[in-house]
């Protein structure tokens, strides 16, 4: 979303503070954080090779639910990683990191 309209636009032109929209399927291709979203799930195993899937929750909601002093724990988790599939649900996230700085473009360079 830019400008407050979704639109196409090609992944080399996401910039940081876009808007993206996931839906099932996606393959996400920045890092975010969930602003809203129903019910979405990610795969995450291009990342960290668990064949599991993951629960994503709004920023909101993690903050409200998770206690300052208290480490976090994964409960409540609305980060949004580059290479991970949205397997369920849908949702909007912000665009933290593009590129070589996302977590799958630092993982790529590491790679010889």
């Amino acid at each position: 979303m830019r400008g407050g309209r979704p639109g196409l636009v090609n992944i080399y032109d996401i910039v940081v503070g876009d808007i993206l929209l996931l839906e099932p399927g996606d393959v996400v291709p920045v890092d975010g954080i969930l602003a809203d979203g129903n019910n979405v799930t990610c795969d995450e195993s291009s990342l960290t090779g668990e064949t599991h899937t993951l629960r994503k929750v709004s920023a909101t909601n993690a903050l409200e639910n998770t206690t300052p002093p208290t480490p976090f724990s994964g409960k409540y988790d609305p980060f949004i990683f580059s290479g991970s599939k949205v397997v369920e649900g849908i949702g909007r996230c912000v665009v933290t990191s593009v590129g070589k700085n996302s977590c799958y473009g630092r993982l790529m360079e590491c790679i010889p």
